[in-house]
């Protein structure tokens, strides 16, 4: 009885019509069903309530910053307004003429042996002294004595104000009067100048020509207080210039007032000058931004010029304020969203009034939107609903689709189990039988292919062997020999005829460096080879043709190439790297009476043809091959033109 024919479908359209009859359209209806109604219920109330709580939140943070931003303002203009009084007061006392100057005072200034004329000793006062690089004619010491009537508003700035660690006035001529004391006379050297120091310079007329009260960058102090800042108001007697008054902020009080500030969700507040560049940084914010904590400063000796503290973080060039560092500079005050290693972070800022530094803040967002776990609470039986039915759907379909899933692959994994066993043994050279018919057309074409494959590798191995064949019978028959070089390592593979020309024992070895092999040619002909070598390696593609004499290998050359040994090489492999621009390697030749004697020795002149036939990308030779060509088996020492 003759079996019912198998119809034959494609394997794609039987497994999707497959999984879509019994998995795609109910799946696709109980998917909609569900989510439409988690998506309806659920997205409309968390949208909602997430925009009033961001809302919400981003005002709290604004505020906040505005808060601490205006604190820390107001205390930057009261220093400002400290330095402006000092300047007042230093303009009047210079132009009054009856101030009286106590003895003990006049006492204590000298000039000593290096040229500084300062004070001598610390009796709680001020130190003063002029930076003695300005010519001495040009020091007006009736003044810098009067300038002493500035003491008590130095002292009390310094003792009422905590947030100042030091006052200083000086002179154009630069003469300095600073309190607390500090030894001026070992701490100013001769050849040192106010005016290279931006608390002076900045407030001077070229760069300050309307007189105001400046802030400078954050410096390292040249007395050794560390990196500061100064408020530094300049003062004149009419329209001449006479000097500045400063008053100093360590960044240490700015820093534990940053540090200081409570914001919600856990922020921190970071302070930048008008230019984007950091001046604190908590140490929350140097972790999260990767940032280097800067050492204080450690003065070892007087500097000659302004230090200005470098950025720990520079707005436009940090990878997380890049696209809105723009916004920062330009805006006063702002908000907006940055990403840090991938989590959301709230970001508010405030620029100062008093010098137009920059305040801004950080706050994680997740922190900021906890309060949304309250509010989730309230949806959390729909979602709870929602999961239950979701785990019974899946649960039903996953054993559905593992019945199914089985099936299927039984209908395939035989057919392609029994393909991929004779795919096997076709690649082992083994004998196949023909595959039944599988009742899949994609199986059956490709059992068809594997059998077609089968017969033409059958037939193209039977004519490569008789091709091969033909081959070796050929060189056999004719003598020649043929020749490889891996020009880059230079060894050379030599067919066994070329021993057989030369009349060698039969033990020679076929593979051998170039120094060996041109150990057996002549010495009157090597130079001629070694030039035609290099050419040939030099210029692409071009083939060649040299005669030689040759001789076969002795005792001592056999000895000689087993001791050193292919892999070792290494010093003319090395020389292959620059072949483009050098001859190749050679040992110094023995001389003609010692290489050879003309009664004992046999050389066979040969013909060489080849060409280089394979490069790098860089055009460098890689491989060249050739022939051997017997020419005369019996030469006795002739020259013979190469």
């Amino acid at each position: 009885m003759q079996a019912p024919t198998r119809s034959t479908i494609t394997i794609k359209k039987w497994v999707w019509r497959a999984l879509f009859t019994s998995t795609m359209i109910p799946l696709f209806l109980v998917e909609m069903a569900l989510v439409g109604v988690y998506f309806l219920s659920n997205d409309e109330i968390r949208d909602a309530n997430l925009s009033y709580l961001q809302a919400q939140s981003s005002s709290e943070l604004n505020l906040a910053v505005l808060r601490e931003a205006g604190s820390l303002d107001r205390q930057l203009e009261h220093v400002q307004n400290l330095s402006s009084s000092m300047a007042s007061q230093a303009s009047d006392i210079a132009v009054d003429m009856d101030v009286v100057i106590a003895p003990a005072e006049l006492a204590r200034h000298a000039a000593r042996a290096n040229g500084v004329w300062a004070t001598q000793g610390n009796n709680g006062n001020q130190a003063s002294g002029y930076y003695p690089r300005l010519p001495q004619s040009t020091q007006d010491i009736p003044l810098a004595l009067r300038m002493t009537g500035i003491d008590p508003i130095m002292r009390n700035i310094v003792s009422s104000h905590s947030s100042v660690v030091q006052t200083f006035t000086t002179l154009a001529d630069c003469y300095v009067r600073i309190y607390p004391y500090v030894n001026l006379a070992e701490l100013v050297p001769p050849n040192h100048d106010c005016r290279n120091f931006s608390f002076f310079y900045r407030a001077a007329p070229d760069e300050n020509a309307a007189r105001r009260t400046i802030w400078t960058d954050v410096y390292e102090d040249p007395a050794g207080n560390g990196w500061m800042t100064s408020a530094v108001t300049p003062f004149y007697v009419d329209d001449h210039f006479l000097g500045v008054a400063g008053v100093d902020m360590t960044l240490d009080v700015i820093v534990n007032q940053i540090l200081a500030m409570e914001l919600p969700g856990s922020g921190f507040a970071m302070l930048f000058d008008q230019h984007g560049r950091s001046l604190a940084v908590p140490q929350r914010g140097e972790s999260l931004l990767s940032l280097m904590p800067i050492e204080r400063p450690d003065v070892q000796g007087v500097l000659e010029e302004d230090v200005i503290r470098p950025a720990q973080l520079e707005l436009e060039q940090h990878v997380v304020f890049a696209n809105l560092a723009t916004e920062i500079l330009t805006q006063r005050r702002g908000s907006s969203s940055v990403l840090v290693e991938g989590a959301p972070y709230k970001v508010a800022w405030e620029h100062l009034e008093s010098n137009n530094w920059i305040m801004l803040s950080m706050v994680a967002e997740d922190a900021v939107f906890s309060r949304t776990a309250e509010i989730g609470r309230n949806f959390q039986l729909v979602g709870m609903a929602l999961v239950g039915g979701l785990i019974l759907f899946y649960f039903s379909f996953f054993i559905l689709m593992s019945w199914r899933t089985h099936h299927i692959s039984r209908r395939l994994s035989v057919p392609l189990a029994e393909l991929c066993d004779r795919l096997h043994r076709i690649g082992l050279g083994a004998e196949v039988e023909s595959a039944g018919a599988s009742g899949l057309v994609e199986l059956d074409e490709a059992n068809s292919t594997a059998e077609e494959m089968y017969r033409r590798l059958r037939h193209t191995q039977k004519e490569l062997q008789a091709s091969e064949r033909r081959l070796l019978d050929s060189l056999e028959a004719s003598g020649d020999s043929l020749w490889e070089m891996d020009i880059p390592e230079r060894i050379i593979r030599i067919h066994p005829n070329l021993w057989k020309m030369l009349g060698a024992s039969g033990h020679e070895p076929l593979v051998m460096r170039e120094i060996d092999f041109d150990r057996l040619i002549h010495p009157e002909d090597l130079e001629g080879v070694h030039m035609l070598r290099y050419k040939v390696f030099t210029t692409f593609g071009e083939s060649f043709e040299c005669q030689y004499r040759m001789r076969a290998p002795r005792e001592e050359d056999l000895q000689h190439i087993e001791d050193m040994g292919v892999a070792n090489s290494a010093s003319i492999s090395d020389e292959a790297d620059n072949v483009e621009v050098a001859l190749p390697a050679e040992e110094p030749a023995l001389s003609f009476e010692e290489e050879v004697e003309e009664d004992q020795t046999c050389w066979v002149l040969l013909s060489s043809r080849g060409r280089v036939v394979s490069w790098d990308a860089e055009r460098r030779p890689l491989k060249a091959a050739g022939m051997h060509i017997l020419i005369d088996q019996s030469v006795r020492l002739r020259p013979v033109s190469s």
